[in-house]
């Protein structure tokens, strides 16, 4: 069996030395599985480079499993449309707890024009091995246990040198796709820093048995002064808490025990949200206490970003999972009908970088603007009492929270309902 014919499991470098692919996607998450079985489906020879050595069962511990619906119509054509049943995840639909009321628009969906179009709190226990089968099962080749030493650009593509089992080899390939992550090796090689906007909360979080789901499923978030707390509904029966907090808040929070008491505490105090009086913690507390958003350049030295390696930012805006599958999905549609070759790579990655800045980088400039905690009081209050006022509105905030209407539709809906309220009391 060759190579480009072994697809059921790892392959090593030794035995991937002197191959060529159409294209090595370097890194072997979400993003870089979403990419691998784009291109596969496009008919290309496609290698996975995964520093790690993981096994199938390997996932994610550090996520919150939000899926906006804007990613989840992505799910069908990576072969996961299955991701969607009962048993694998659960739909559901936000509800906001605002300084102005609650936004909770009626029926399942976020867009009551498009059936079906929900969340999914899709646990990444499930998701990581089912999108790394996909990508085997489509056609991708995993390298696992390479990591990428050097990268140079020839006339027919690209030279990766590469170190894994049997030592330093090579690897060729007329595309190289970035996908290995916020602390992206590629970006150091390829000169493409992060910018780095600040992130004034922490995270915490914890899965719980014992909590009763809300009505239809919702996940509930509640805005409790700078703070936003969480409840998502998880299959059977269980319940991910989670609590992005003003770093003081939490900073007397002392000890795995101590944190999960204060931790639970602090849910009970807040009456819109789940009970928890017969919570159960299944595991300590996960989470993190810096965690700045990065962005970077979607296209750096003719390598596109993807995922986590093009930007990663406050995870509080939930878009982790979608903003991963999102790049892969624009990538693909970039380079859809072209080339491999010089003119077609050019043109490709010139589509992608204009798909990435008009469709995610503008929500990216929201999201780190919301990471910083300071903020009026008055204004924010006044912003939602127009909110949760105006139910076209509601519809409109919910619609941008999932990722569907772009952040200048929704400042235009706003300006049009703030206008209309100060007019009614004239």
């Amino acid at each position: 069996m060759s190579i480009q014919e072994s697809t059921s499991g790892p392959t090593t470098a030794a035995q991937a030395a002197d191959a060529e692919w159409d294209v090595a996607v370097v890194g072997g998450s979400l993003a870089g599985c979403a990419v691998a079985i784009h291109f596969s489906t496009m008919g290309h020879r496609v290698a996975v480079l995964e520093r790690k050595t993981t096994g199938d069962d390997h996932y994610k511990q550090l996520c919150t499993h939000f899926v906006q619906p804007h990613t989840v119509a992505l799910l069908g054509p990576l072969g996961l449309a299955h991701l969607r049943e009962p048993g694998n995840s659960v739909a559901t639909k936000a509800v906001f707890v605002t300084p102005g009321g609650a936004v909770d628009t009626p029926g399942p969906d976020y867009d009551p024009a498009q059936p079906g179009s929900t969340a999914l709190n899709l646990e990444r226990r499930v998701l990581d091995p089912a999108i790394r089968e996909s990508a085997r099962r489509h056609g991708a080749t995993f390298l696992d246990g390479v990591g990428v030493e050097a990268v140079r650009q020839e006339a027919d593509g690209w030279v990766l040198d590469v170190t894994g089992e049997g030592g330093p080899r090579q690897l060729r390939a007329r595309l190289v796709v970035a996908a290995d992550g916020r602390r992206s090796t590629l970006a150091g090689l390829l000169d493409n820093p992060a910018e780095s906007r600040p992130n004034e909360r922490v995270a915490l979080f914890g899965y719980f048995t014992g909590i009763e789901a809300p009505a239809l499923n919702r996940s509930i978030f509640v805005m409790n002064d700078r703070d936003l707390a969480c409840s998502y509904p998880l299959v059977d029966g269980r319940t991910e808490l989670v609590l992005f907090a003003d770093k003081a808040r939490v900073a007397d929070w002392r000890g795995a025990d101590g944190r999960m008491q204060e931790f639970l505490k602090y849910f009970d105090g807040i009456a819109e949200a789940p009970s928890v009086a017969n919570a159960v913690p299944e595991g300590p507390l996960l989470g993190y206490s810096d965690y700045p958003s990065l962005l970077r350049r979607p296209v750096a030295g003719a390598v596109p970003f993807v995922g986590d390696a093009a930007l990663s930012v406050d995870a509080m805006s939930g878009v982790g999972c979608g903003f991963a599958l999102l790049s892969a999905d624009l990538l693909a549609r970039a380079f859809r009908g072209r080339e491999l070759t010089g003119e077609g790579v050019r043109e490709g990655l010139d589509d992608y970088r204009k798909r990435f800045e008009s469709t995610i980088l503008p929500h990216a400039e929201g999201i780190c603007g919301d990471s910083l905690v300071e903020k009026d009081e008055a204004t924010r209050k006044r912003m939602f009492d127009t909110i949760c006022g105006n139910p076209e509105l509601s519809q409109k905030y919910l619609a941008l929270t999932g990722r569907m209407v772009m952040p200048a539709e929704f400042q235009r809906a706003f300006m049009r309902g703030l206008m209309a309220r100060g007019a009614a009391r004239k």
